[in-house]
């Protein structure tokens, strides 16, 4: 029951009321009470109605709003992963089978990952799919060649080996935080930008 059809009803009711000179409204009663008190039966259960559609309409929004920030998250989580992998390969302790499949199962996995928040962001965000992919593609600009470079160095097998003395693929941040400083314009009331307004510069 909307708010304007228990006006309407209210208004009826008091009408009603009014014209028989306080006159019950139901037929066959004499208490003249009774108009009131539908009055305020009508009142209170669309209040109630009103009240339960506003506390569904706030927890669909929050629930979204949650489900949008968990999606967005996973996805800068995949970027920095992808950065961090020829670290990984670098940094392994043997070339034996088991050391070996697991970092390959672990590229796999990344490489689902990514194509999964490719897909979900592209579907949330146009412009934000668009910065996901040049924010990918300046990742793998020297990930890939660093990843390869990785396999093809000799494992690690003494604790000072971990310090690389600078070796990888450099720092990924500037790429991740711009998408970052962009997916906060998916909350609260920057949601009402159009993305012209977006200032993606510190």
């Amino acid at each position: 029951m909307g708010v304007l059809t228990i006006h309407l009803l209210a208004a009826e009711v008091a009408t009603h009321v009014a014209e028989a000179g306080g006159a019950p409204a139901a037929p066959g009663s004499e208490d003249p009470s009774t108009s009131v008190w539908l009055l305020v039966v009508i009142t209170l259960f669309g209040s109630s109605v009103l009240a339960g559609l506003i506390t569904s309409v706030l927890g669909n929004l929050r629930a979204a709003a949650t489900a949008r920030r968990e999606g967005y998250a996973n996805a800068v989580r995949s970027l920095i992963s992808r950065g961090e992998y020829p670290y990984r390969v670098r940094r392994r302790v043997s070339d034996d089978p088991a050391v070996l499949t697991a970092l390959v199962e672990r590229g796999h996995d990344l490489q689902e990952q990514l194509a999964a928040c490719r897909t979900w962001v592209a579907s949330e965000h146009g412009d934000l799919g668009d910065m996901f992919e040049q924010a990918l593609a300046a990742v793998d600009a020297t990930v890939k060649q660093a990843t390869g470079d990785a396999w093809n160095q000799p494992p690690i097998t003494a604790a000072s080996g971990m310090n690389l003395n600078g070796w990888g693929p450099g720092d990924q941040w500037p790429h991740v935080a711009k998408l970052e400083r962009a997916i906060t314009y998916r909350f609260g009331w920057r949601r009402l930008l159009p993305r012209r307004l977006w200032r993606l510069q510190p």
